[in-house]
């Protein structure tokens, strides 16, 4: 076979795999962003292989929080996302008022999200009965001035903040530290919000 025709075939493969990235990334209703996300790394250092993104949760409010944090694939309805969860029950990680997490590692993902729509629908659709024992699965973050071992310790006494989804690719790299901020919020529609600042791969961090 003549070396100009392969070289057109192998074209017109590489040409139908970008327009499916953006016929997917123009259904998905994000635009630029969409296909940014669709097309980022998801570090590994071989194909089929995942890097780790670091995580850390700082509250700013006197208040405990309970929320449900994680990681999928949005364009897979059967991704099993990664979960981490905050509550006052021992068998969670705990977020009391005015401290700070430990860094957690994440497996990187298309979304990061901190009790989003889509990350309930598929940790409750894909994951067993035993992975969501103890799992807040709740939107956003619930604010609780409850003391521990009561009823309401987990309740939203002092109010909520709306969820926040994270994409990687506009929003942070594969190897970034996401660190995630609750504050109060005096403009918002609700008392509290969710602040993101990512401090990039240590590779980019000129260090």
């Amino acid at each position: 076979m003549p070396k100009s025709q392969t070289y057109r075939r192998q074209s017109m493969k590489s040409y139908r795999w970008l327009l499916l990235v953006v016929m997917a990334a123009a259904m998905s209703g994000c635009g630029l962003d969409g296909l940014l996300s669709l097309t980022a790394s998801l570090g590994g250092g071989t194909a089929g292989q995942r890097g780790n993104a670091e995580v850390l949760f700082v509250n700013n409010t006197p208040f405990r929080a309970i929320f449900v944090f994680g990681a999928y694939d949005n364009l897979d309805r059967d991704t099993e996302p990664t979960l981490l969860s905050f509550s006052s029950d021992t068998a969670t990680l705990n977020l009391e008022g005015n401290t700070e997490s430990t860094i957690q590692q994440v497996q990187c993902s298309r979304v990061f999200s901190i009790g989003g729509e889509g990350l309930l629908t598929r940790a409750e659709a894909n994951l067993d009965e035993d992975a969501l024992e103890n799992v807040p699965l709740i939107e956003g973050v619930h604010f609780s001035s409850g003391a521990i071992g009561d009823d309401d310790a987990d309740a939203p006494t002092e109010g909520m903040a709306p969820p926040l989804d994270a994409n990687i690719g506009p929003d942070f790299e594969c190897g970034s530290l996401l660190i995630y901020r609750l504050e109060f919020d005096d403009d918002g529609p609700e008392r509290f919000r969710i602040d993101l600042s990512v401090i990039p791969a240590e590779s980019t961090r000129g260090v």
